[in-house]
């Protein structure tokens, strides 16, 4: 059937052109004037379902070369054809995951939409094919009925796969995807191949190594092939190789000996002339001699390389560096022998070290066992592997790190003057070994230091105007402490506190017509602690010097020294002078500024009798660091004597240059 629209060939009984898909069974007269209006769309075509079986290969090989002969006249048209439905189709899409078959519509239908077609990114295209929906679904084709008027979709199948080569994808893809997971299987299976072989080859040479082929072996049959010696299995292996004969300018009464190296192992190789019939044996400290017989009449030389632990005598050494020389025997056949000198070799060895970290001793450098007479000893030594400790003679276990413990006791009985020495002694084989000693006592009751120190930086010591003084110091916590004053009318004290940290303070309280110093005592006690007693000086000083003079004239106890009283009586009379009771002026020139505890302590000498005496200043107008060997009238009270000096010390209320 010829289609009115293309001109392009169809099969009689078919509905709708392949080409152009225009309705072949629809007057072109009654359908022109819809063309007019609107372009005709074209229809929709069936893809081939995924339940439909491929033809057979003699139906498709006659549906092809039907194909051929009419593609052959209609080509031209074709083009044309198939260059208007690229037009009509406005965009393409992407390839459906799954074929599926559109619901085909009904012939009276007006529009047609087009359906999706394969991009141009494509190799081939295809377009589904919409053919109508017969009247019966499940009608067959009977003898009489006429088969132009009945869709035949396989002959329609087959027309659609001449016109349309279809690709199917989704199997392609699968197949695809098959070659690259085969890939990867041959490709993952070269690989566990090649580290298996890895693996074994890296196991073969390291059992090899483990098993000894890597030792000293004979390496051929020739003057080097090397035998083993039978030797004890703690010690190394020693190789010798084949004798030959000896050179006539070899010594036969020198060996000689050279040091290497052979698998990270020290060797000596000792090179010695064997006459004829003789023997040589080299002599080991430890293990069996090696020994050798020449069967033959004429002499030859033997080249025998020992590892050198051989020679270590394996016990604890004195020094670090010893001297090996290997002892040689040659025995001849007449049973005559002699020795062959041989060069020595040194090797060096360790040393160990003991460290003790338990007993230490005190700041008194004593070490004194707690109250049960034990003392425990804790310490290490380096180099411990193969080492051993003994304390007293008693071996102790020697712990990772080289740590070791021990408990020492004293006897039952012991006095508290008892005291004993704990030797530590660490040895090794080979190794220059350590000894440590240490000197205890035994338990010994001793109380504890007392602590008391009274706060003093001058001023603090100083009642005010109201004859008020606060004392502060420390001693040890839980101590108790008691202040008195050697004025007991005029000055007096307060109880003393004392809180956790030792920290202590009380009040002075002196009377307000008391001028002066006063003494003070101080005692501390403690259960277990030594009992503590300490001494210093209150004063309530004069407002002025009038003050000062008006109050000792009024008593006729004012002094000049030397015109009224001489150094000589004060340092006679202590006692009666050091006090508040009498006052005194000093004529004397500043020679040396000290600092004393926090006070400004005064060196001066007096100026008739040249003799040194020392004063506390106690006046804040008074600078005498800035006018020493200026000459200066001091108002004072006698202190005593200055401390080993022999002194005498002055307390100088008031100065006035002379």
């Amino acid at each position: 059937m010829i289609c009115k629209e293309c001109g392009a060939y169809n099969p009689d009984h078919a509905t709708y052109c392949k080409v152009c898909a225009a309705n072949l069974k629809v007057d072109p007269e009654v359908q022109a004037p819809v063309a007019a209006e609107e372009e005709p769309q074209p229809t929709k075509r069936f893809t081939r379902p995924s339940w439909i079986p491929e033809q057979s290969e003699p139906v498709k090989e006659t549906v092809r070369e039907a194909a051929e002969e009419v593609e052959e006249q209609t080509a031209p048209v074709v083009k044309h054809a198939a260059e208007k439905v690229q037009r009509v189709v406005e965009e393409p899409v992407e390839e459906p995951v799954e074929e599926t078959v559109a619901e085909p519509e009904a012939p009276e239908a007006e529009e047609e939409t087009p359906v999706p077609i394969w991009t141009p990114t494509q190799a081939r295209r295809k377009v589904d094919i919409v053919r109508e929906e017969p009247e019966e679904t499940e009608k067959t084709l009977s003898l009489d009925e006429d088969e132009d008027s009945i869709y035949n979709d396989e002959e329609a199948l087959e027309d659609d796969e001449d016109s349309f080569e279809y690709e199917p994808t989704p199997p392609k893809r699968k197949q695809q995807k098959k070659k690259n997971n085969t890939l990867f299987t041959v490709l993952l299976i070269a690989i566990i191949v090649v580290i298996v072989g890895i693996l074994v080859v890296g196991g073969y040479i390291l059992i090899t190594k483990l098993t000894g082929k890597d030792k000293l072996t004979p390496a051929s049959q020739n003057t080097e092939q090397t035998e083993p010696v039978d030797l004890p299995e703690e010690q190394p292996g020693t190789t010798e190789t084949q004798p030959t004969e000896a050179p006539a300018s070899l010594d036969t009464r020198n060996a000689q000996l050279q040091e290497l190296v052979e698998n990270n192992n020290d060797v000596v190789a000792i090179t010695v002339v064997i006459p004829g019939k003789s023997t040589v044996t080299i002599d080991f400290p430890n293990q069996d001699d090696y020994s050798y017989t020449n069967a033959e009449d004429k002499d030859i030389t033997r080249k025998v390389k020992i590892p050198v632990e051989v020679f270590y005598p394996n016990q604890p050494l004195d020094q670090t560096t010893v001297e090996f020389r290997p002892d040689i025997t040659i025995t001849n056949p007449d049973g005559s022998s002699y020795k062959v000198d041989c060069p020595a070799f040194t090797r060096t060895f360790p040393k160990l070290n003991i460290t003790v970290t338990n007993p230490i001793a005190g700041e008194d450098g004593m070490i004194m066992a707690p109250e049960s007479n034990v003392i425990s000893v804790n310490g290490n030594i380096d180099n411990f592997d193969g080492a051993s400790v003994t304390i007293n003679g008693v071996e102790t276990v020697i712990y990772d790190g080289g740590y070791f413990m021990y408990d020492f006791k004293f006897a039952d009985g012991v006095t508290e003057d008892t005291e004993e020495t704990i030797t530590i002694v660490a040895t090794k084989n080979n190794a220059v070994g350590d000894t440590k000693e240490i000197t205890v006592h035994a338990y010994k009751f001793v109380p504890e230091p007392m602590k008391l120190e009274v706060k003093s930086d001058g001023a603090s010591l100083q009642a005010d105007k109201n004859g008020k003084l606060t004392v502060t110091g420390t001693t040890l916590p839980g101590a108790t402490l008691t202040a008195t004053s050697d004025n007991t009318t005029n000055v007096l004290c307060g109880s003393v506190n004392v809180d956790g940290e030792g920290n202590f303070s009380f009040q002075v309280t002196m009377d307000t017509s008391f001028y002066g110093m006063s003494t003070i005592t101080l005692n501390a006690e403690k259960e277990g602690a030594e009992s503590g007693s300490t001494k210093f000086t209150v004063t309530r000083g004069f407002a002025d010097k009038e003050t000062f003079l008006k109050y000792y004239n009024k008593t006729k106890s004012y002094h000049e020294i030397p015109k009224a009283i001489t150094i000589q009586e004060l340092l006679a009379n202590t006692s009666q002078y050091a006090s508040n009771a009498y006052g005194f002026r000093i004529t004397a020139t500043v020679v040396e500024v000290l600092t004393v505890d926090g006070d400004t302590v005064v060196k001066m000498t007096l100026n008739k009798t040249n003799e040194v005496v020392y004063v506390h200043n106690l006046s804040e107008k008074w600078s005498p660091a800035d006018n020493v060997g200026s000459k200066y009238n001091v108002y004072c009270n006698f202190a005593g004597t200055y401390e080993d000096t022999g002194c005498c010390e002055f307390l100088g209320w008031f100065a006035k240059k002379a």
